[in-house]
């Protein structure tokens, strides 16, 4: 089984009466989003079913993601508890997933995104994952039991990981 990890796209600080939760992308984000659907739909091991937080950047970035992967609005839940969630929240809402999907990508925030990356790696390997930032873990046996260290990372890229590997 697949499982994608993906951190929100670059959102806008520019209005200050803007709530954080209803923060949207800002210009990067919405030109780094193109560009990253582009490379999923590359990509093996395609999600067919999407967790997202409910605050605005991750819904749009969330578009993207469901783009990429031909995500149909049957197979796409929104949660609010993946808003500034943790490791423990983000695993309890991924063992949630239904038990007939083979690719599940999550679209939530940091820093609970880039401890759950560590986490299941079983190592430090990124310090921060950043905007847009994916990692994909291979796992093993259902979603139910999918736990800390149970995962083989696979993959780890970000926007500006593209643009410097580009040819």
């Amino acid at each position: 089984m697949k499982l994608w990890l993906i951190r929100h796209a670059k959102s806008d600080w520019s209005s200050p009466g803007v709530s954080d939760f209803q923060r949207p992308l800002n210009a990067r984000g919405e030109r780094d989003g193109p560009r990253m659907a582009t490379w999923l739909t590359a990509q093996d091991g395609a999600a067919d079913w999407l967790w997202s937080s409910d605050a605005l950047r991750a819904q749009q970035t969330a578009a993207f993601v469901a783009q990429a992967f031909a995500i149909s609005d049957g197979r796409w839940a929104e949660d609010h508890r993946l808003y500034g969630a943790g490791p423990e929240t983000l695993l309890s809402v991924i063992r949630e997933t239904p038990p007939d999907v083979l690719g599940v990508a999550v679209v939530a925030h940091n820093p609970g995104m880039t401890e759950l990356v560590n986490l299941l790696a079983g190592d430090n390997v990124t310090g921060n994952l950043p905007t847009f930032g994916v990692a994909r873990f291979e796992v093993s046996g259902d979603w139910a039991d999918v736990n800390f260290g149970c995962g083989h990372l696979e993959l780890l890229t970000s926007p500006k990981r593209l643009n410097r590997d580009a040819p």
